[in-house]
């Protein structure tokens, strides 16, 4: 019964396709070893391939590593690869400053994005690499009332996803229609036996609080199922999230003059709902990485409603939103800042046969002027939304191939790129960032039949 509701909503939500490889993450509490056993169950029936990643968060000596063991004998039993990370969380939490929860979901899905890469480095696609995690209806119930406590905007609500992206890899949640009873009553019609994290029965955490103390009051004195009634309000504020943002997406893309820059006067004339999460899209797109708040989207509308030019307002992450004449932008100001203030570029055409500088790039001038006219404008920059490689065959996302070389997200906007427009003629590996080698187009590439080059030259400034 549970297996097929578990099955039901996977292809409700289009969780799991044919051919797909899944990266579990197994703690190996009821909810993770639940998950396991029915995705085992359904290998075959779905053309699947398992995988397990376990992280010892170090939290509770002795019995962390009899977990760790209870998952690696589940996982040789059933033929699962399993990969096992330790870390001291605790630790982690003090030197980073963050609470330990935030830590241990830090490193958790540190861990499974490291297995996820390796599974792509080993040539699987990347679009059939997918994370599943156990949330289940009751950790749903606990999310939107904590949400609710800390002030949640409408799109709170909808609290955890089916299936969303958490950094390169989708994410998805297999069990979120399933009761905690429920899949404590199908371990225990399995024999299987989980492990019992004793904390979790303790009110350390405010999460623990909620569950233990505060859901079971609003039980006992308001509503005997106001955990189901949270639920019902999640998937009802998602249905509203995703209509409105098949909305913002159209408007985004209508109001877009060019990646990260928007029509002022349309931006300004759209419904207050849609147009905040317009400039929100405009942020995420601009590299921002910490997250907007409802305060920081205020102060953005209240700037844009203003009107005026050469008004500007500064953001987290070192975004920008700058109002100029006809346009609005959103950009990312201080590592693009930085790298132009230590690299520049030099360049100049040159004779085929001419020999060149080492260290220099060199490009077909004529192919070049085929597929970017007569007069293309060469630029140093950073990364922008919308950046590609050519290759032999097609081209490639600049997001896809620093994810492929495994260039930190931090670094990312280091890199400096020779562009024009939005196609990029060389990666730079200037020894500031993480990226080993440098890359060049493809599709300009010097050939016998080249007669004049355009020659580009990295000077780097101390």
């Amino acid at each position: 019964m549970i297996r097929e509701s578990i099955k039901k909503t996977i292809f409700k939500h289009n969780l799991i396709n044919r051919g797909e490889h899944i990266v579990i993450g197994l703690s190996g509490g009821p909810d993770s070893v639940c998950l396991f056993h029915v995705l085992k169950s359904l290998e075959e029936e779905l053309d699947i391939c398992l995988y397990a990643v376990h992280v010892n968060h170090k939290f509770r000596p002795g019995a962390a590593e009899e977990d760790q063991g209870y998952v690696e004998k589940l996982c040789q039993s059933q033929g699962v690869p399993c990969r096992v990370v330790v870390r001291d969380c605790a630790k982690l939490a003090q030197e980073q400053g963050m609470s330990s929860e935030e830590a241990g979901r830090k490193v958790r899905y540190q861990a499974f994005e490291e297995m996820c890469r390796s599974l792509a480095d080993r040539g699987i696609a990347r679009e059939a690499i997918k994370i599943a995690v156990a949330q289940n209806a009751d950790d749903q119930a606990e999310t939107v009332l904590l949400r609710l406590l800390r002030g949640t905007g409408p799109d709170g609500l909808a609290g955890m996803a089916y299936l969303r992206r958490e950094g390169d890899f989708a994410v998805i949640r297999p069990l979120l229609d399933m009761k905690r009873q429920q899949i404590e009553a199908y371990c225990r019609e399995h024999k299987l036996d989980p492990r019992i994290d004793q904390t979790n029965l303790q009110s350390i955490y405010t999460r623990n609080k909620v569950r233990l103390q505060l859901i079971p009051y609003l039980k006992e004195h308001f509503n005997s199922s106001v955990d189901s009634a949270l639920v019902r309000l999640s998937k009802i504020a998602a249905e509203d999230k995703e209509y409105l943002w098949k909305i913002t997406e159209q408007s985004y893309k209508e109001l877009m003059i060019e990646p990260g820059i928007l029509n002022l006067a349309g931006l300004q004339s759209l419904e207050k709902a849609i147009r905040r999460r317009v400039m929100l899209k405009a942020f995420e797109e601009a590299g921002l990485e910490q997250d907007i708040t409802a305060r920081h989207l205020e102060a953005a509308d209240q700037l844009l409603m203003e009107g005026g030019t050469s008004k500007s307002l500064d953001f987290p992450g070192g975004c920008k939103m700058t109002i100029g004449y006809g346009c609005v932008s959103f950009r990312k100001e201080i590592d693009q800042t930085a790298a132009r203030a230590k690299t520049r570029l030099k360049m100049r055409l040159a004779a085929a046969e001419e020999e060149f500088p080492p260290g220099a790039a060199v490009f077909d001038w004529e192919k070049i002027c085929e597929g970017h006219g007569a007069s293309p404008q060469v630029q140093l920059r950073t990364r922008l939304p919308g950046d590609y490689i050519g290759l032999k065959l097609g081209r490639k996302k600049i997001q896809d191939f620093f994810v492929d070389k495994k260039v930190p997200k931090e670094e990312r906007d280091r890199v400096p790129l020779a562009a024009i427009g939005s196609e990029i003629l060389w990666m730079v590996a200037d020894g500031r960032t993480n990226l080993k080698a440098h890359r060049y187009s493809e599709k300009y590439k010097v050939d016998q039949a080249t007669k004049v080059v355009l020659l580009l030259e990295i000077i780097c400034e101390i």
